[in-house]
């Protein structure tokens, strides 16, 4: 007899705020209740975003560079390891 698992696939998010300032506490603190209310309501959701947060210390443009570049290394390690299964 086959059993029900329960697993969720992590879905990797970035959220870059600046965290000394009281719009950065509270932008974090809305983003984190928000997702506790929509999973409380949408459990069967198998999906889970999980944030990863970083201070972005106040420099905007910088923090967003950091976002960029990070997402275009991310990228490029999709690429190769299907390079290495010989996918592409």
């Amino acid at each position: 007899m086959a059993t029900a698992q329960n697993t969720t696939i992590p879905v990797n998010v970035g959220v870059v705020l600046d965290i000394d300032k009281w719009v950065g506490k509270m932008g974090l603190s809305c983003i984190s209740m928000a997702l506790q209310d929509f999973y409380a309501s949408h459990g069967y959701y198998k999906t889970r975003l999980v944030l990863h947060t970083r201070d972005s210390k106040g420099d905007v443009i910088g923090a967003a560079a950091a976002g960029v570049i990070w997402a275009l290394l991310v990228d490029l390690g999709h690429v190769y390891k299907l390079y290495k299964k010989h996918v592409i």
